[in-house]
């Protein structure tokens, strides 16, 4: 029996593709010079508006997997099913970065040793590219799935799991807090490896799956939970996007050349500081979307084009973002950087998706391989 499809996630994935893709287009553009402190702080508060992206890929992927898998599961299969839809497009994503970077900087001969190993660790690191890291995050969780449905699943009491929510949510929130003070960087030397790459690994993203997972299993319920408190939880958001813009006010008083790096850093999804504000973002996300779901039919159709075919544009939207940001500063570099912002972000995520679209018409296997099944 197939499950009734889930109206709301698709419009979820295309809203977080999108928030990524301007997350992106704002580094790229916000540090050059001649731009006022004014223009920076309202950059970077808009950057930490829409930091719920990556979360809320996590939160999905968590929502979809609960809530198709929610009987005992054929782990072979399930694992096979992954790597195709998601491993393969990494590991061709990561060689295609690799060659085009080299490309960048001139290098044109790399040993073929030398060549192999340099993906092997960009593969296990998720430094192919500055957006791969990603990826690293997202696939143990496809791996951890059946044990996640030993701690959460619809055959256990509500009270349950919504304890395990809770010891999560407390338990990831520990986690960032010990991480923000430095404690996992007194680690030897010798796991230099595991410390250099904090931010991609999935144990400080754990909750987010977790929620979706509960989500999953409570869907129709967390529809109704969503409706009751959008007022409180908008409430919430203001005041917390209101504090973070005077944090970041506080930093752009002073001007020096990092006044974008040091006020981004204030938004970091992995800051305790912002980790209720991404629940909170969430929680709003989820609720506007079901709003576009049911009422705003044009603006629905938009949006599932473009989570539809998220998974591929993610990955292909890196490479077709210097295209746009190096076209938007030479072509219309003197107006001012909120126009620049606006056509690179309408290009990249556009032409990201194209690219996705076409890609994914080439005959099975091979355009499921590059951009995943869609």
């Amino acid at each position: 029996m197939s499950k009734n499809r889930l109206e709301e996630i698709d419009i979820l994935r295309g809203i977080a593709f999108l928030a990524v893709v301007l997350q992106h287009v704002i580094a790229g553009l916000f540090y050059l010079p001649n731009i006022n402190a004014e223009s920076i702080t309202l950059g970077t508060v808009l950057l930490a508006a829409i930091r719920f992206a990556v979360p809320l890929f996590v939160f999905i992927t968590g929502v979809v997997l609960f809530y198709n898998y929610d009987r005992k599961i054929n782990y072979k299969s399930f694992i096979k099913k992954r790597f195709v839809q998601v491993i393969v497009p990494y590991i061709i994503w990561t060689i295609f970065y690799f060659v085009w970077i080299k490309f960048l900087f001139g290098i044109t001969t790399l040993g073929t040793w030398n060549a192999l190993k340099e993906i092997g660790i960009s593969l296990i690191t998720g430094t192919g590219n500055y957006h791969l890291w990603f990826m690293v995050m997202i696939i143990p969780f496809y791996f951890l799935f059946p044990f996640f449905k030993i701690i959460i699943s619809k055959d256990k009491k509500f009270s349950w799991n919504l304890t395990m929510l809770i010891v999560f949510l407390v338990f990831n929130f520990f986690l960032l807090y010990l991480l923000s003070k430095g404690s996992f960087s007194n680690f030897s030397p010798k796991v230099s490896f595991i410390t250099n790459y904090l931010d991609r690994n999935s144990v400080f993203w754990v909750f987010y799956f977790v929620f979706g997972g509960f989500v999953g299993v409570y869907y129709k319920q967390f529809i109704v939970f969503v409706k009751k408190i959008k007022f409180l939880n908008l409430l919430i958001w203001i005041v917390s996007i209101f504090l973070i813009y005077k944090k970041i006010t506080e930093i752009n008083k002073t001007e020096t050349i990092n006044n974008y790096l040091l006020s981004a850093n204030i938004t970091s999804p992995l800051d305790p500081i912002m980790y209720p504000f991404l629940i909170s973002s969430i929680l709003l996300v989820f609720w506007v979307s079901h709003i576009i779901c049911n009422k705003m039919m044009k603006l629905s159709k938009l949006l599932n084009v473009f989570g539809k075919y998220s998974f591929g544009g993610y990955l292909i939207h890196a490479f077709v973002l210097k295209f746009t940001n190096d076209y938007v500063i030479q072509f219309i570099g003197d107006f001012n950087i909120y126009l620049l912002t606006i056509v690179s972000f309408t290009l990249c995520s556009t032409i990201s998706v194209v690219c996705c679209i076409l890609i994914s018409k080439i005959k099975i296997p091979l355009g499921e391989s590059i951009v995943g099944k869609i």
